[in-house]
């Protein structure tokens, strides 16, 4: 844990990586509580695959604050949905769930330089 910001009701938690990036996580005032957050505390990030946002354009606005830059490692592809495993540094990976058909569309293979978008909100922590 690098930063807690409390809110009036939520806080804001960012969390250093492995690799170095900062992700940035919004939970509730009284769960920063129950789990006794503090500063330098090593914690686990959980995010539902299917909530994490794939770009391969370097210039775009969006309003998600948690945008990890990567390389596609692995695709695991079905018929409708696809797997994608993003190598974000440092041993730290992002798994993605999206349409095969946004695969295609987007040209999407391995080796692929990506961004992985997350909400603040997607993002559970826990010990």
């Amino acid at each position: 844990v690098q930063d807690i910001v409390l809110g009036e009701v939520n806080a804001q938690i960012s969390l250093k990586l492995k690799s170095g990036n900062i992700l940035t996580s919004t939970i509730t005032n009284s769960a920063v509580q129950n789990l006794g957050l503090e500063l330098f505390d090593e914690v686990v990030a959980v995010i539902k695959s299917s909530n994490v946002l794939i770009s391969n354009q370097s210039e775009f606005k969006i309003s998600a604050r948690n945008i990890l830059k990567g390389e596609i490692e692995q695709i695991n592809q079905s018929k409708v949905n696809s797997e994608v495993i993003i190598n974000i540094g440092n041993e730290d990976k992002v798994v993605a769930v999206i349409t095969t058909e946004s695969i295609n569309n987007m040209k999407l293979e391995v080796g692929s330089k990506v961004d992985a978008i997350i909400k603040e909100s997607d993002i559970m922590i826990g010990r």
